[in-house]
This record gives structure tokens, sequence and C-alpha cells, in this order.
């Protein structure tokens, strides 16, 4: 007589995976709704994952989170190339318990993170295209080398200052012009390995700036190409806006209709306030601590240049310092240029100075 087996068959089920992501490995912890499965630590390779779940869960729905951090999104594509769902969420936004936060492990992370994909209680953040992400990177790496330059030149500062060299008044207020490095070369100090240091501070500034020429050149290129050509011209219609600053906006927001309403854009970027409102109390507290530090730091650099440049911003912060400080009041300045910039973007139309409302 013959025996007929029947394999397991999970068509119209869906399989939860929680992924607490790593350079070197994974944890997983899997869940059948809200039934807790198992949990397993893998290398960290999309395809060993991939094969796992459709070998011992065929014809499953899959359902995958991760927290967004160093790795970036090359493995939420991986995934969905595969033709599994698969998010990649805030850190700050998975639910967790006081107990969790006292016994915090890669295991009991991606238990969570599996957990809370199950209930639904998960929402992702936006994932920009291949395109974007690759032209967003090399705006931030020029970022990042601005501050390294302002570390570098800080380091040399604090040198001069450990062997008693005091700056001339011309240069007290220096910011690296070819003057100041002329007269830091030209100094004399005793002690051969404090020059030798001096010499070595001084080359590594000197090739800093010429890496950040280089790449402002490079950038300059990538904001006139047809991509971001049009949206660029019209964001430098604001003032205080070059072509860095519309280039930094353009491939960090991606596109604008992402965000339903201003509301999405203003917290996205973070300039609303904390709110601690309950029954008929309503109470408002200091700028979010949640944002994007590049983004506000952009907006209130150039809510400062506003001020300056558009009449109807000028009469709005010295309203606004009527009732409150000076900080406050330039963060509700960068708030309206938000708001126009968004404006802008979403009806394609320049900024006109001015305009008060």
């Amino acid at each position: 007589m013959t025996k007929i087996q029947k394999k397991a068959d999970f068509t119209g089920q869906t399989i939860y995976v929680g992924m607490d992501v790593h350079l070197k490995n994974w944890n997983i912890t899997l869940y059948h709704g809200q039934q807790y499965l198992r949990k397993f630590q893998q290398e960290s390779n999309p395809d060993v994952l991939i094969k796992h779940l459709r070998a011992n869960y065929p014809n499953a729905h899959f359902k995958l989170a991760y927290e967004a951090g160093f790795c970036g999104f090359w493995i939420q594509r991986s995934f969905e190339r595969a033709g599994m769902e698969c998010i990649v969420v805030n850190a700050a936004d998975v639910p967790q318990t006081d107990k969790g936060t006292k016994t915090k492990t890669d295991t009991t992370d991606s238990r969570r993170i599996g957990l809370a994909l199950s209930g639904g209680m998960l929402t992702p953040i936006h994932i920009p295209d291949e395109q974007t992400e690759s032209d967003r990177c090399i705006v931030r790496y020029r970022y990042k080398l601005r501050n390294d330059l302002t570390r570098s030149k800080v380091r040399i500062k604090s040198h001069l200052h450990k062997c008693g060299i005091k700056l001339p008044a011309e240069f007290a207020k220096s910011k690296f012009t070819a003057a100041f490095i002329k007269w830091l070369k030209a100094l004399e100090i005793p002690h051969h390995f404090s020059k030798l240091t001096l010499n070595r501070m001084i080359e590594h500034v000197e090739y800093l700036q010429g890496q950040i020429l280089q790449l402002t050149r490079d950038l300059r290129v990538l904001v006139r190409t047809e991509r971001y050509q049009g949206q660029a011209k019209l964001l430098m219609s604001v003032p205080g806006i070059g072509s860095l600053s519309a280039l930094t906006l353009l491939t960090e927001l991606g596109t604008i209709k992402r965000f339903k309403t201003f509301y999405h854009l203003n917290s996205f970027v973070g300039l609303c306030p904390t709110e601690f409102s309950s029954g008929e109390s309503e109470r408002k507290g200091s700028i979010t601590p949640r944002h994007h530090s590049l983004l506000r730091s952009l907006m209130i650099e150039m809510a400062w240049s506003a001020v300056r440049l558009d009449p109807a911003m000028t009469l709005a912060y010295n309203d606004y310092l009527k009732r409150m400080t000076g900080k406050r009041a330039i963060i509700r300045i960068a708030r309206r240029m938000l708001s126009r910039i968004y404006h802008i973007l979403l009806k394609q139309q320049s900024y006109e100075k001015g305009i008060v409302k």
C-alpha cells in the first residue's frame, strides 16, 4: 500500500520576520501571526535568509522589517527583488517595554521588531530610489569633509595655544585665508616635532580644502543635469539658497509629493515643537528632538539670510522678537520658509520677496 505524503503548505498565510542587522551577523525572529515560532542567528546575507524561509515555509507571504542604520537600503531592495515585502523603520518607533530597556540584546531587538510587525504597529520610513540615494551620497560627503576641515582648523589653533603662540590681531578671526596659512608655515617653533606636527596639520587642511573644492565642482555639474536643473532653479529663487543648498534639499527630500501635507514635511525636518496636551489642557514645549539634522540646520541658516534679504521676513522676525527670544523667533522664520519651499516645489512657482502671507 502506497503512503501519500502531504507537505506543509503556507499558501495564503503570512510569516513575519524581525531582523536585527549588523556587519557580520543578523539575529532573526519569526512569527506566524502573533504566534512566536523561533529565533536564530545567520551571516549577513539576504540570500541565506531567503533560501531558509522558502524551504521551511513554502508558498507563504513574507513580511520583513529591520531598523534604519549604517547598512542603508540594499538589504530591503534584495528582499523586494525576491518578491518579499520588506520595510525599514525608525528605531525610535519600535514599541519598547521598561524591561526591554534594561535587558537590551540583539536577540530581544529582533523579537521586538518581529512582534511589532506582526501586530501592524510599525510605520516604514521612505525608501529613496537608487539614483537619488547615489546623488545624496556625494552631497553628504561634502558636508562631512567640511566638518573634518573645521575640526582640523581647531586642532591647529589648539596646537598653537599649547606652544604658547598667540595669533596676531589681523588673524584673530581668520578663516584660514592664504595669508594666514603662509604665516603659519613661516612660524618658528623651537622644538622640531612641534614644528613638524604643525606642518602636517597644515598639509591636512590644504588637502581637505582641495577635496572640498573638487567636490563643489562635481556638485555644480550634478545640479545642472536634467534631473535637478529645473527644480534647483526654483529653489535658488529663495533668499539664502544656492546651488549646494538646493541640491541638498532635492536629494534629501526626494519627491515633494511623498509628503501629503506641510505638517508631514515639517515633522520630517523637525521644526515643530513638542506637545503635551490632554483634555482641555494644551501645552507646547521646545523644538522636537526628532529631526533631520542636516536639513534643520540648513533651514535655520537659510532663515537668517531670509531675515536680511526679504522685507516680509524682516518684519515677521521683528514681530516675533516682541514676544519671544531670538532663537525661538528664527525657528518660526525657518518654519515659514519651509512652508514656502513646500509650496514652490508643489506648485512649481518661483519665490516672491515681500509677500507677508
